[in-house]
């Protein structure tokens, strides 16, 4: 789930927190070897199935990015790029001082290693990445191939793949181009490998030794343990008009892919192993495909026959097990919660205000009513709460009270007690804690920080000192940080624990720096 973080007022981008939200319809699993990052689908087209139901009239599940959550700082440091000065900044945590040193031209996406060593830059003006070991920021630059756009790190921090994905407008200045190309970057040693993939890629995933290159046509194993980097390619649909792969699973163990193209009738099958790829049968209409928190099972939404398909991923080829949703409920999407509790079903198509609960140990469906329809859905990391996210749009069971309003609503899965709140502005960040005890979110245009106590089901607001733009966590706190609209840089830490807020501006240079409490 590619998360680009922009500041309006500075151009620059901050890197963010690494903590899975689970959430429903993501492109890529959040659980596994599957890619932490990138964009939710927003298809708005008719979703095309075999089923004579009224659903194929439906237009596809919108698959919200609201709830995905970006890569982390390190625990004691926020790593911001500076693209109008090609500078990063780095921010200490709790002292606040700060530290900017040069990098390549427009610094676009800062991402750190697992280990919180280092912290990695892509360059897009002059294609290239700048590898900044957090103590020092005594940069390595090494040179990639241009008209790249997307920066993504392998989950053990050793490889930097920089690629071009289909999706990401071309800002390419002319000359000769590729779209089909991809950069290999070793961390550590700063190797570069340049691969010429033969097809475009929508994403990257990885397993414990290969980064896999997504395409709609074609997916791409790229051995990360061979010398040099191999890649083979596997042929996974139409190459003339292949079907949109809208999402992939990987199982935990390496083994298979798991991918759901719009439209089509069955899923994908690909041995990772032989390198081989084949048709899955599923119910008609799948609009959404996730694995079990345990990681032991795929399940497909067959939302056309209303039905859910679990496949045994020991054996996915074998015969799935065929779960009948509730009748009269036409249902697209389902997200999990960490601990296997209750997993929510829900649609974003029908504009239906309620969703319905599936307990996965005693099969139990319940109906639930909420204020407005489903825009996303997430669980917080215990998997005690489920965060449930509202647009402007209503429906004709709409309370009036959040009539034209966005607004979110807070469900205790143990009980189904809830609490709703209207909003008076779009939610565009959020992130929460690693102790699972607070979320944090920011709306367009209002000077405010919204902090979710979860177990309570409450939220409180902090006043900023001007319109935030991102919001993320330190990773091992319950800090949060808030950039903010500021010629020079502002951003805010947050501590919960007594309600301090300090505010650092003017971050951008290493003087004129001010820090307000």
């Amino acid at each position: 789930m590619r998360v680009f973080v922009t500041f309006p007022a500075l151009c620059a981008f901050v890197a963010c927190s690494d903590n899975n939200l689970y959430t429903a319809g993501a492109d890529y699993a959040e659980t596994g070897y599957a890619s932490e990052e990138g964009d939710w689908a927003d298809a708005d087209t008719d979703a095309d199935t075999d089923s004579d139901s009224d659903t194929d009239s439906l237009p596809s599940e919108e698959e919200n990015s609201f709830f995905a959550m970006a890569p982390a700082p390190a625990p004691t440091y926020v790593f911001v790029a500076n693209p109008d000065r090609d500078t990063v900044t780095r921010i200490g945590v709790p002292a606040l001082d700060v530290l900017t040193a040069p990098v390549g031209e427009g610094p676009e996406q800062v991402q750190t290693t697992p280990d919180y060593l280092y912290a990695v830059t892509y360059n897009a003006d002059s294609d290239d990445l700048s590898i900044l070991p957090a103590d020092t920021l005594d940069e390595e630059r090494v040179s990639v191939r241009k008209n790249l756009d997307t920066l993504e790190m392998s989950p053990d921090g050793s490889w930097a793949v920089v690629y071009n994905a289909v999706g990401v407008e071309d800002e390419s200045s002319g000359g000769a181009t590729s779209t089909k190309e991809a950069s290999f970057v070793h961390v550590t040693s700063g190797a570069h490998t340049a691969m010429a993939l033969g097809f475009q890629p929508r994403d990257v995933a990885f397993t414990e030794s290969s980064a896999i290159l997504l395409g709609d046509a074609w997916l791409g194993v790229v051995d990360l343990e061979s010398d040099p980097l191999s890649i083979e390619l596997i042929s996974i649909g139409d190459e003339v008009d292949p079907p949109e792969t809208e999402e992939l699973v990987l199982d935990p163990e390496g083994r298979y892919a798991l991918l759901r193209q719009k439209s089509a009738s069955n899923l994908v099958l690909v041995d990772l192993v032989d390198f081989e790829a084949s048709n899955l049968e599923v119910g008609a209409g799948p609009t959404d495909l996730d694995l079990t928190p345990d990681g032991t099972q795929a399940v497909a939404v067959a939302r056309g026959d209303g039905q859910l398909w679990l496949y045994d991923l020991d054996d996915p080829g074998g015969a799935p097990e065929i779960i009948g949703m509730p009748e009269g409920e036409v249902l697209g999407s389902i997200a999990f919660s960490a601990d296997g509790g209750p997993a929510l079903l829900f649609s974003t198509a029908t504009g239906v205000s309620r969703f319905t609960s599936w307990d996965p140990e005693t099969g139990e469906f319940g109906l639930h009513p909420l204020p407005k329809p489903v825009s996303a859905v997430g669980v917080d990391p215990t998997g005690g709460t489920a965060l449930i996210l509202h647009d402007q749009a209503d429906s004709e069971d709409i309370d009036p009270t959040y009539e034209g309003m966005y607004g979110i609503t807070l469900v205790e899965l143990s009980s189904f007690r809830a609490n709703d709140y209207a909003l008076p502005a779009e939610p565009v960040s959020f992130t929460h804690s690693d102790d699972g005890q607070r979320g944090y979110f920011i709306m367009d245009g209002k000077p405010y920080l919204e902090v979710l106590d979860y177990g309570a089901l409450l939220i409180d607001e902090v006043r900023l000192k001007s319109d935030p733009v991102f919001v993320g966590t330190l990773p091992e706190t319950n800090w949060a940080y808030v950039s903010q609209e500021h010629d020079l840089g502002r951003i805010s830490f947050y501590d919960p624990d007594d309600g301090s807020l300090k505010t650092i501006t003017g971050f951008e240079l290493n003087s004129g720096i001010e820090v307000e409490e």
